[in-house]
């Protein structure tokens, strides 16, 4: 007989708070204090200008993921607009996008008055198909925007391919997927431009909010570095700023922080996988649910984890699955309904005040729709939930997890 649910009036599996994610240490206190320190006795200021930390991490960045140059934002969303405006687009390009992903990747394609068009996923996975990148492609089509979701890397090469044959720019989005590898890669070194997102929560951080932008393209290098510093004329001839930039540098304070992070960053994704195998090791004979694909030839950081349910395995839906886990104890989420082209402000095109430009623009002059475009989204996101994760976990916080699974799929299992 199986064991009464918590859903139902039972005992819940886990009671006690999960294990809290500690970021920082005294590493980072330390190196704080020392910044603190020296300018409170040698004076000078917590911009990157007449400082140290901010040339210094992001050189121990790019090293540490393989490329030649690395730049430094405010914020993952900044580092994705700052790659996109080192590209110097026309008004109305066409930028191809993930269809799953944070409205901060997809904001900055508008901000450059640029056309997002939503590839498909690919259902069990989350991560853009090839196929339908190539489908996407039009004489505007002037970038792709790759990214890995979850910590999962998408399968990049053949899209690489894809823009080699057409003369395209790939951007690596690995806000998600710090220390990932895709076939002996770290994601971000593949691409011909990568952002990161630094902030809280993420595998590193700088502390709160900060991005990083990476090439081996020199050109493209000088390009970001001027986007995110209000368009200077950083190794040029001229005396006045280049072109229409942003402000998005990071600080002194920020950068002591990230340059601790990034050492850390190796053995704190070491340690999700391990929490990740464990757990799969013990659920691997569940019928009703399994851990989310990973494709061959990568490994994934688990920013948090995708659930496969097999709602026809069961007697209830996934939803009412997802509520009995919680009521378990299990941070686990029904969906992760993060569907870009149905939000409101794409949808309704909220952009501009009530002009809906870029659409509208009469650099564009054509409408494209979204509407039944990414069907393996939609099918992704109805058959996963989520489950978070991280490298704090103890071993009974995995035995919790997978007795909760347990004990549910025997109380619902057909």
């Amino acid at each position: 007989m199986a064991e009464r649910l918590a859903i139902d009036g039972g005992t819940p599996v886990r009671q006690a708070p999960w294990p809290p994610r500690i970021q920082i240490d005294q590493r980072e206190i330390k190196a704080v204090n020392d910044l603190l320190n020296r300018v409170a006795s040698e004076g000078g200021a917590f911009d990157r200008y007449g400082g140290t930390e901010v040339d210094a991490y992001e050189q121990e960045f790019a090293a540490h993921f393989g490329t030649r140059f690395a730049t430094s934002t405010s914020a993952g969303t900044t580092a994705i607009h700052t790659a996109i405006g080192a590209l110097r687009l026309d008004i109305a390009s066409e930028i191809i996008s993930p269809p799953i992903t944070d409205p901060g990747a997809v904001a900055p394609i508008l901000w450059s008055n640029c056309i997002p068009v939503f590839a498909d996923c690919d259902p069990e996975t989350f991560n853009m198909d090839p196929v339908s990148v190539e489908k996407c492609i039009s004489p505007r089509t002037r970038a792709i925007i790759v990214c890995h979701l979850a910590g999962q890397p998408a399968d990049i090469d053949p899209i690489m391919d894809i823009a080699r044959r057409h003369n395209l720019v790939v951007i690596e989005d690995c806000a998600q997927a710090h220390e990932a590898e895709y076939k002996g890669r770290k994601v971000g070194s593949i691409g011909h431009l990568a952002a990161f997102s630094l902030m809280s929560g993420k595998h590193s951080t700088s502390g709160g909010q900060g991005g990083m932008v990476l090439t081996n393209d020199e050109d493209l290098y000088w390009q970001a570095k001027r986007f995110a510093d209000r368009g200077k004329p950083f190794n040029s001839d001229e005396s006045t700023n280049l072109f229409l930039g942003m402000n998005y540098r990071m600080t002194e304070l920020a950068a002591t922080i990230g340059r601790v992070q990034l050492q850390k960053l190796p053995d704190i994704v070491a340690r999700r996988r391990k929490v990740v195998a464990m757990l799969q090791e013990r659920i691997a004979d569940l019928q009703s649910m399994r851990l989310g694909k990973v494709i061959e030839g990568v490994k994934s950081a688990y920013w948090f984890l995708f659930v496969r349910v097999f709602p026809e395995r069961l007697t209830v839906n996934k939803e009412q699955l997802a509520k009995a886990l919680q009521a378990e104890g299990l941070p686990v989420g029904a969906a992760y309904n993060a569907l870009v082209p149905a939000q409101k402000w794409i949808r309704e095109r909220i952009t501009y005040g009530n002009t809906h430009c870029p659409w509208t623009c009469p650099y564009y002059g054509r409408e494209i729709s979204y509407e039944g475009a990414t069907p393996g989204a939609e099918q992704a996101i109805a058959n996963h939930m989520t489950l978070a994760v991280h490298e704090c976990y103890d071993e009974q916080a995995i035995e919790d997890v997978a007795k909760a699974m347990h004990k549910v799929e025997a109380a619902y299992l057909r």
